[in-house]
């Protein structure tokens, strides 16, 4: 380290070289820390040298070489000494934005967007040398780069110590201002973009989006702080001036705005006076300002329907809604079509009735239009309307379903259109559920041969829209047809039952492309297994895909009960491998549900054998979760809760006495330890604040423990319900101890 320390302080070597060191030096700052700190005096003087020296590339790497120091330094008091360099490295930033070069400037921007420990470092001089230095890169600077990474570094500061920030004077101002500059960044030719076959043009215009994003982080982080309404003043005040404008460019950019402050205002005044902004422009006669307009009703259609959907409102929206069907950009009615499905699914079916026959009329031609785009959103309208107003959608079966079938027929064997295949087996379940059982019977059995024929086209993707959809539509069909859905279990079975094999899988340096799936999220949990602790990945949709599985299987058992008996042992053998998900408990629970229908249906069908072998051979994996040393109260409650169920549906004469037992025992003995776990808790010292202010919350902790509880209790309660005598032959005395010590203290 003194060599390299040397070799930078050297102006007589090569700059590229000095710059290297400088490098190295930053690259080892986690492990070298302690050593620059102890010699801090040297250390401060080799980067006021370097951020003095006349090279850029030294100037930069000096600048990255101190925010990295400060980043692994651990105490303020450690970071005190290298306080004063703050001017300089904003000097350093205003030269480098100044050079025909931005490569450098970029380096130091980049070493910006770090932790909350460079946030606390330079808060003190964040508006007097650091923010004035940032905003001019973010809205002049030539290199679009320089410009996002110089606002990424603003909106890091805030993350970083939100509460400092934001009583730094004009600091929300000026990120809302940065935040506008980026959201203006449009394309000029709206011909080209209206032109466009695909309605996600908006998303290749990166600062705009990079923008709107921002937006959304700056309300994120006032929220967390609940310093949010001082911040929604501010974001008012900006939408109001882009509103006045009368720029086009800048009317999508307040719009973009609402959109994402949507789901942080909890005040209903403000909601609708912020729709009532919106849908004004919904008649805006420029095409791209309608258009933002649509999406904005989609997304408040989201966070605010309990407003939106309003009887009021409904009569406010649908009339817009059938203009929008008529919008003379037909990319703009396609906005307005994909608005309606967040918006028609919550609006109540009497609000609704009265706009179906014109929504109709309308959606009869996109229909027809032989336009796979405008089929696909017309066929998700007619879907949202068909589930909203149930079997008043009737008189719309006749003509619409033999349209469906040419549709399906047209697309059963292209790849490229699965998705409009797809929607097209949802909107048929939809309308088989509309007219029953009899209304759907005649076209019931080609419309599930042509669901079984799309899971057979050669060279699907893996992630083949149709099955999804596929499985959805099932599930309502099954419901409608009742006993005569049997015939055609053998063949959706198999496909369902296949994403059950869907499971986390381990991160390790041998997968990094795990996490390379643009628009899917990952989700992450940390399982310890042998002393060693292992990064269980899993993508959001397959744990939808999953989800929707489980789902599907749970309904056919429910509506066909003893019928699907010969199903049974073949579904719970795929079953099994769910019971050890650890990615959401919810996916468990659902599969401990099914799993007890299972044992009813198994017992309607009479066979009492395989009821046994299912019940005991869920409580010989559930169980040892009982006896797990690592507490998960949530866990728990799950497998209380499964066990619950498959005793109630299992029915009598299952258990032995010892079995009825060492159940019971095992939930009093949880249900003890939760009692002392709540008992301990209330002996507990006073919570502390943090720096901030904050006090550690433990009422979720709570709430869990009584959820396990009434859980445990619920075990019992399925013992008693079938097996009455051996519950009071062999544990009544136990649990009668206990409720008499609850009466006692009560």
């Amino acid at each position: 380290m003194p060599s390299l320390m040397r070799m930078i302080c050297d102006t007589s070597k090569d700059s590229g070289v000095r710059s290297d060191c400088l490098w190295v030096v930053k690259e080892l700052a986690c492990s070298v820390w302690q050593m620059l700190v102890a010699s801090s005096e040297q250390a401060y003087q080799v980067l006021h040298i370097c951020m003095a020296d006349p090279t850029d590339t030294v100037k930069a790497e000096a600048g990255a070489m101190l925010i990295s120091l400060i980043d692994n330094i651990e105490t303020k008091e450690e970071r005190k000494p290298f306080a004063t360099l703050i001017p300089e490295v904003s000097a350093v930033m205003a030269h480098l934005a100044a050079s025909a070069d931005s490569k450098q400037l970029n380096t130091l921007l980049q070493s910006l967007q770090s932790t909350t420990e460079v946030a606390d470092f330079f808060k003190s001089h964040i508006g007097s040398h650091i923010l004035p230095v940032l905003c001019g890169i973010a809205k002049s600077h030539k290199d679009e780069a320089a410009r996002k990474y110089a606002f990424e570094a603003i909106l890091c500061f805030l993350e970083g110590k939100t509460k400092a920030m934001l009583k730094v004077p004009n600091f929300v101002e000026q990120a809302v201002e940065c935040a506008i500059f980026f959201m203006i960044q449009l394309e000029d030719d709206v011909e080209a973009w209206a032109a466009e076959d695909e309605d996600d043009g908006e998303d290749d215009e990166e600062s705009h989006t990079f923008g709107k994003e921002a937006v959304d982080r700056i309300c994120r982080s006032a929220q967390k702080v609940e310093a949010f309404p001082p911040v929604l003043d501010i974001l008012k005040q900006a939408i109001t001036k882009l509103f006045q404008s009368g720029e086009w460019k800048q009317v999508v950019a307040g719009i973009s705005t609402l959109s994402m402050i949507a789901e942080y205002v909890d005040d209903e005044a403000t909601v609708l006076q912020m729709m009532q902004g919106i849908k004004v422009q919904l008649g805006a006669s420029h095409a791209r300002v309608r258009y933002s307009a649509w999406g904005a009703v989609a997304q408040f259609s989201e966070d605010h329907s309990d407003v939106v959907t309003a009887d009021t409102w409904v009569a406010t929206l649908c009339p817009e809604f059938l203009k929008g069907l008529d919008d003379p950009c037909n990319r703009v009615s396609l906005r307005a079509m994909e608005a309606f499905q967040h918006f028609g699914e919550n609006v109540e079916r009497e609000d609704l009735e009265p706009f179906v026959q014109p929504f109709m009329e309308k959606l009869g031609a996109r229909l027809q239009s032989g336009n796979a785009l405008n089929q696909k959103k017309a066929i998700t309208f007619i879907a949202v309307i068909a589930g909203q107003v149930d079997d008043s959608f009737a008189p719309y079966y006749a003509p619409l379903m033999p349209v469906l079938k040419q549709v399906i027929q047209s697309t059963l064997h292209k790849v490229e259109e699965r998705t409009l295949l797809g929607k097209c087996f949802e909107c048929i379940s939809l309308l088989a559920r509309a007219v029953g059982k009899e209304g759907f019977r005649a076209d019931a059995e080609q419309i599930m041969e042509a669901m079984i024929s799309a899971t057979k086209v050669a060279n699907l993707p893996n992630n083949d829209p149709v099955k999804e959809y596929m499985m959805a539509a099932s599930e309502r069909i099954c419901a409608t047809m009742k006993e005569d859905f049997l015939p055609f279990v053998p063949h959706i079975l198999p496909g369902v039952l296949e994403k059950f094999t869907l499971a986390p899988r381990e991160f390790n340096g041998e997968n990094p492309d795990a996490f390379n799936d643009d628009g899917n999220e990952v989700n992450l949990t940390l399982v310890q297994e042998n002393g060693k602790v292992k990064i269980m990945i899993m993508y959001s949709s397959e744990i939808q895909d999953l989800k929707g599985a489980l789902e599907c299987v749970h309904t056919f058992v429910e509506e066909l009960g003893g019928a699907y008996a010969p199903f049974v042992a073949q579904t719970a053998q795929a079953l099994l491998p769910v019971f050890d998900f650890t990615m959401a408990e919810e996916i468990r629970d659902l599969a401990f549900e099914t799993w007890g229908q299972l044992c009813g249906a198994a017992r309607q069908g009479g066979q009492v054998q395989v009821v046994s072998e299912l019940t005991l051979e869920f409580l010989k994996r559930v169980l040892p979760k009982f006896e797990a040393e690592e507490l998960d109260q949530q866990g728990l409650k799950t497998s209380a809760d499964g066990i619950t169920v498959c005793l109630k549906k299992a029915g009598p004469g299952i258990l032995g006495n010892d079995q009825v037992r060492h159940i019971c025992q095992k939930s009093l003995t949880l249900l003890g330890e939760s009692l002392k776990r709540r008992d301990e808790s209330g002996k507990g010292p006073v919570k502390q604040q943090d720096e901030d202010g904050d006090v550690e919350d433990d009422g979720d902790d709570a709430e869990e423990e009584q959820a396990l509880r009434i859980s445990l209790c619920e075990v019992a309660g399925a013992v008693m319900q079938h097996h009455p005598d051996a519950f009071v032959a062999e544990i009544f005395a136990s649990y009668l101890q206990v409720v008499q010590q609850w009466l006692g203290f009560a």
